[in-house]
């Protein structure tokens, strides 16, 4: 679910992604799939602007879902990109105990875009969102806020060197969080720049480094599920894969699934299920472990089905939505013999599930610009829109 959680959040990017699923799902057969069916919700939703003549798409007012992170079926934040000023704005920060049937606003960190050239606003310094429990979460991207006190205020995370990005943040279990930090002694020179995994206390501030054997460097990814890590390091051709059970103190060595000189991200299910996507170049592709990292197989959608920025979204070894990265959201009841895509879904930018059957999706119209928040309690057989103040 970012990034991209099962036991505390979900995530984007990319992602996602975490601790532990609840109750079996019957997983459909590529005979009986049923094509999922998306409806809108209920509640009264902003009317859209309507296509405009012109080739540019005009970019509307009001609460735009760029990531979501989650602590249960009904508990969850979302955080905004919000439409900004010439010079600067600040992201918006949506929380609901319901399920997303009313909202709360509360607080953001106070600047969250860079100053701009006078005209239109510089890129954001935020960009995702997690929480590992009701008090401690965080934003971040090129900056790293946290908060303790469940978003009534935010505060920077300073490290002794400058943070150039903040690539992925996880919680886990026994109070931990993981993230991938790049830390550069000059951020305009990216030689001076080094990837680095660390740890914290959820409650804390205080990161301490995580040092696989051999210290390998390159940029790290990381699954997280309970005290379960998974880390691939990708350097020219000398990429690995190191898996720790017991929080990061110990650990064993893997099977890389992705392209060591490329990229890719995780979504564990369990402690031996775990799926990840793989850029290949021109496209990507997903893999599926059941032996925990220790060997992977080919999980389909080659020839191009889905593009480089894409991302899994898994419930089990045979039942995974693949999408992100604009892609139209798919689904596999066969561990990847075949997609079924969602035409609904189309231009997905994240999905990802707090458990078997509840998940959410925040989709792209390209035509408007307005990005949507979608939600399935049922496995993602039904898919439901979800009306934002």
């Amino acid at each position: 679910m970012s990034h991209r959680t099962r036991s505390a959040m979900i995530a984007i990017v990319a992602a996602a992604l975490l601790a532990g699923c609840a109750s079996t799902i019957v997983h459909p057969s590529p005979s009986t799939m049923v094509s999922p069916s998306v409806s809108q919700s209920p509640q009264p939703t902003p009317s859209l602007p309507s296509p405009s003549p012109t080739p540019t798409p005009s970019i509307p007012e009001g609460f735009q879902p760029e990531a979501l992170t989650a602590i249960s079926d009904t508990d969850f934040w979302v955080l905004s990109a919000a439409e900004c000023s010439s010079l600067a704005c600040g992201s918006e920060i949506l929380h609901t105990l319901n399920a997303g049937k009313t909202f709360q606003r509360i607080a953001a960190p106070p600047a969250t875009f860079l100053a701009g050239n006078g005209t239109t606003p510089g890129s954001p310094t935020v960009s995702d969102i997690r929480f590992a429990d009701a008090a401690d979460g965080w934003v971040f991207g090129n900056t790293l806020w946290a908060t303790h006190n469940g978003g009534a205020a935010w505060h920077q995370v300073l490290l002794s060197e400058p943070i150039a990005v903040v690539a992925q943040l996880e919680p886990g279990a026994n109070g931990y969080v993981y993230a991938v930090f790049q830390l550069c002694a000059n951020p305009s020179v990216a030689s001076n720049c080094t990837f680095r995994l660390m740890r914290s206390h959820a409650n804390s501030d205080a990161w301490s480094l995580l040092t696989p054997p051999g210290n390998p460097a390159g940029r790290p990814a990381i699954g997280v599920h309970g005290n379960t890590v998974w880390v691939m390091y990708f350097q020219g051709s000398t990429g690995v894969e190191w898996i720790s059970h017991d929080d990061g103190v110990l650990w064993n060595r893997g099977s890389m699934p992705c392209e060591p000189d490329l990229g890719g991200n995780f979504d564990p299910v369990s402690t031996t299920v775990i799926w990840a996507f793989c850029a290949t170049g021109n496209f990507g592709n997903p893999w599926v472990s059941s032996s925990g990292g220790a060997t992977w197989t080919p999980a389909g959608g080659v020839g191009g089905l889905f593009s480089n920025g894409a991302m899994v979204a898994a419930l089990s070894s045979q039942h995974a939505f693949v999408g992100g990265g604009g892609n139209t959201l798919s689904v596999s009841g066969n561990g990847g013999g075949t997609y079924q895509p969602i035409p609904e879904l189309a231009g997905d930018q994240w999905a990802g599930f707090t458990d078997s059957e509840v998940g959410y999706a925040i989709t792209l119209n390209e035509d408007n610009g307005w990005t949507l928040l979608w939600r399935t309690s049922d496995a993602g057989a039904h898919w439901t829109r979800i009306s934002l103040p």
